[in-house]
């Protein structure tokens, strides 16, 4: 399984070195998401039903294509789901080691 540091080198030479920089954030944000999620034992369904609760839009299959990498979420989209987590995006540590980490 490809961590989000792997999937950003995979693609990082057809981007700017800005674009490329954005992805690593997007990638650090996702894996803080992913691991919250997990501390909370929340499944992907669970997660999407506290969005919808709090207005958002947001099925569990998106959230499984957001964490596999199979697509790469608007910043709107990843701070819909930091906050149904009750993560907050402006006090983020361990970020550097979160990027290495398996997506799943």
């Amino acid at each position: 399984m490809k961590t989000w540091r792997a999937k950003k080198q995979e693609i990082s030479g057809k981007l700017g070195s800005e674009r490329s920089e954005v992805l690593e954030i997007t990638a650090q944000l996702i894996n803080l998401i992913h691991k919250r999620r997990l501390e909370l034992g929340l499944t992907q369904e669970q997660l999407a039903a506290r969005i919808i609760e709090r207005g958002g839009n947001l099925r569990q299959e998106h959230i499984a294509r957001i964490e596999t990498g199979a697509v790469v979420p608007r910043i709107d989209t990843l701070v819909t789901i930091a906050r149904a987590l009750d993560l907050d995006l402006f006090n983020l540590k361990g970020t550097e080691e979160a990027a290495s980490k398996t997506y799943a």
